[in-house]
């Protein structure tokens, strides 16, 4: 059962770094845990970025309950390049199910095609599938 779909709640003004021009991702998830029950899948327009990370396409909480998108930097204007909504809708599917297999207790894999793997870059994305590989599926008993 998904719950709760498609909540919409202002951004915590006191997450925002102001000198970035960012939001605090590990600092969302904490707000979400701790504002809402059940498993959370926050997807935000708004950029945002973790310590130690200029940026971030999502994070979460390690077989926890919290998860967030960030969907800023999946859009192809975000780099001045043309529109293109197939490509932004297949960035966005395979970035949440990738924070949702962290919720569900998967690591980063090494495998290069697997949606598990980590993205430093939009083209990172665009070279993954949306899929599970071998490994990955059979860590969660599939």
């Amino acid at each position: 059962m998904l719950g709760d779909v498609a909540n919409v709640e202002e951004m915590p003004v006191s997450i925002l770094n102001k000198f970035r021009n960012q939001y605090r991702s590990d600092l969302l998830l904490d707000h979400l845990e701790k504002n809402h029950g059940g498993r959370i899948l926050g997807i935000t327009k708004e950029d945002m970025y973790t310590e130690g990370l200029n940026f971030i396409f999502g994070q979460a909480k390690m077989k926890g309950r919290v998860a967030i998108v960030s969907i800023c930097r999946l859009d192809p204007t975000f780099f001045h390049q043309t529109k293109d909504d197939g490509l932004f809708e297949s960035r966005i599917v395979k970035e949440t199910i990738h924070e949702v297999g962290h919720v569900l207790g998967l690591s980063h894999c090494n495998n290069r095609g697997c949606v598990m793997n980590f993205s430093n870059t939009v083209g990172e994305v665009d070279k993954k599938t949306k899929y599970l590989c071998d490994m990955c599926k059979l860590q969660l008993g599939l």
